[in-house]
């Protein structure tokens, strides 16, 4: 008869053994686009983007050096603290994509 402790170590292996694959993956990939070619669009997408909790929240700026920037998908949202029109922004699939390749 297993015991709670085998079945709590079962479902730590179960769920700790992929999300160590995905975190080594992304790692590897993160490292591979820094050492490689690729260091100069990882370089640009930091320079776009403010911060990684801007990115994750959205608050990444449209415009940077004072153009459009087209690898940035933008949009417009209401901030419902104060119930204004503000800018919304994120790094596009294509930002990504160059650098993860």
């Amino acid at each position: 008869m297993a015991t709670a402790m085998d079945v709590f170590r079962g479902v730590a292996i179960f769920i700790l053994v992929p999300l160590t694959f995905a975190l080594m993956t992304v790692t590897f990939k993160l490292y591979r686009a820094y050492r490689t070619d690729r260091r100069g669009e990882y370089a640009k997408n930091r320079a776009r983007t403010p911060s990684l909790g801007a990115v994750v929240r959205g608050e990444a700026p449209g415009f940077y050096d004072g153009v459009r920037d087209e690898r940035l998908a933008a949009g417009i949202a209401v901030d419902t603290k104060t119930n204004r029109w503000v800018e919304q922004g994120r790094l596009s699939e294509e930002a990504i994509t160059s650098v993860l390749r």
